[in-house]
């Protein structure tokens, strides 16, 4: 295993080596005069749009907030070349000294002593900071009972729907689908056809190979996600597999649905091509840019199965061990910072992502933005039954290799078994190569 991880270090590090480094137009640096005296924080990071605007906003409140530290934000454009670029700075030991991060980089990191364990720091408040966290948040960022990352930005699947065509067929607009039976009904009969049959708008649509939401529905259905110690076999050839992929599949056929590719569902409702859409909460922020939804929408807690039940989307934040004990003192300040109760209000009302902290959810701040946008509340009723995937190293292998046996389910639209029964074989083979 350890010559593994050493191969696949140096072959992401001669990936990167392809990259400029020089990170032009991607940092945030307001010149040394601005951080003259301070330690300067280099915070890696792949917001950008919107989003990253009021994360760039936040960090210049915390500059400009104090005259210690200087956060230097570097943005990596993606996350895939934000994972990469990390791996090879720690080989060639030029890292940052924060970073947004997934879970399964997370347990690298840890095996290879590369981060702070924030146990201590949390420890050394007078607030019980620990105690304040949303529960589901904590238990997404400890690892065998310690604390190796800070929530960051993290967000819940939500379904949009078009009120103007819920009133148009006669549904209530304040009534969203509650249950993925009751979407289906909803589907049929928001769908429009033309004269000779054609589909003018689908009910609902979601996109191609959407592991997401397959696995939402698969834990909805009651099903169960692989161990995190990876010694378990994957169950997704089971009753609740067959009955998360038949949903959409036969939806698809009945010809109420589609899947479309990237976020041209999103698209697709915008531009009132589809009543109905599954996506991030998040994505609430991106349709409305620019020119916006120019109709009356809500926003509701995903349809549920058998039982309530959604997965957690997002990344958080390491502090990496640089050997630099000032740079530690000052990431925390800024983790605590933008995590705080009425900053982390204030990141969860202009981005949609969860707030860290329960005393946020209370803030008067995201309050009187849920009051002026009733759209924001949909996340928050999902806490309670929010969960997370798997965080085992190999899991965005797993990922990808679900998304081609999703797609061709519904491409070719055999019988959902035939399918699942050769993924969680494939899944196996993973599991039992990493457990090596």
């Amino acid at each position: 295993m350890r010559t593994f991880l050493i191969a696949t270090f140096i072959s992401w590090f001669l990936i990167v080596g392809l990259i400029a480094y020089d990170n032009a137009g991607t940092t945030r640096d307001r010149g040394n005069a601005a951080m003259s005296g301070r330690v300067e924080v280099v915070f890696w990071h792949a917001m950008g749009g919107p989003l990253g605007k009021v994360m760039e906003e936040l960090i210049d409140r915390f500059n400009n907030g104090q005259k210690k530290y200087f956060v230097k934000s570097i943005s990596m454009g993606s996350y895939d070349t934000l994972a990469k670029k990390i791996l090879a700075s720690l080989v060639a030991k030029s890292g940052p000294d924060i970073a947004q991060n997934y879970e399964t980089l997370t347990k690298k990191f840890i095996h290879h002593k590369k981060i702070v364990c924030l146990d201590a720091l949390i420890a050394s408040e007078p607030e019980d900071i620990k105690k304040d966290i949303v529960p589901v948040l904590l238990a997404n960022n400890t690892f065998d009972g310690k604390i190796w990352s800070f929530p960051f930005n993290k967000s819940v699947p939500v379904l949009y729907y078009n009120k103007e065509m819920f009133r148009k067929a006669g549904i209530d607009p304040e009534r969203p689908p509650r249950t993925m039976e009751e979407m289906a009904s909803y589907a049929r009969t928001l769908t429009v056809r033309d004269e000779k049959g054609q589909v003018k708008i689908y009910g609902y649509s979601t996109n191609k190979a959407n592991v997401w939401m397959f696995l939402c529905r698969f834990i909805q259905f009651g099903g169960r996600l692989v161990d995190e110690t990876g010694s378990d076999t994957s169950h997704f050839h089971e009753a609740a597999g067959v009955k998360a992929l038949a949903y959409i599949q036969d939806l698809v056929k009945e010809g109420v649905a589609n899947e479309a590719q990237g976020f041209d569902h999103q698209n697709d409702f915008k531009a009132q091509r589809v009543a109905m859409i599954d996506n991030s909460i998040v994505s609430k922020v991106h349709m409305e840019a620019g020119s916006g939804i120019r109709f009356d929408y809500g926003v509701a807690p995903l349809p549920s199965g058998a039982t309530d039940a959604v997965i957690l989307s997002g990344s958080n934040i390491n502090i990496f061990d640089n050997g630099d004990p000032e740079k530690i003192k000052g990431a925390w300040e800024f983790i605590k910072f933008f995590t705080s109760t009425d900053i982390g209000a204030e990141w969860s009302a202009r981005t949609t992502y969860m707030p860290v902290r329960i005393s946020s959810l209370h803030s008067p701040i995201l309050k009187s933005a849920m009051d002026k946008d009733a759209n924001l509340r949909a996340p928050y009723v999902q806490m309670d039954y929010c969960r997370y995937e798997p965080r085992l190293a190999c899991w965005f292998e797993i990922r990808d290799l679900m998304a081609d046996h999703l797609e061709r389910a519904t491409l070719e639209m055999g019988p959902p078994s035939k399918y699942l029964e050769q993924m969680s074989r494939e899944i196996d083979g993973i599991l039992r190569h990493a457990a090596d």
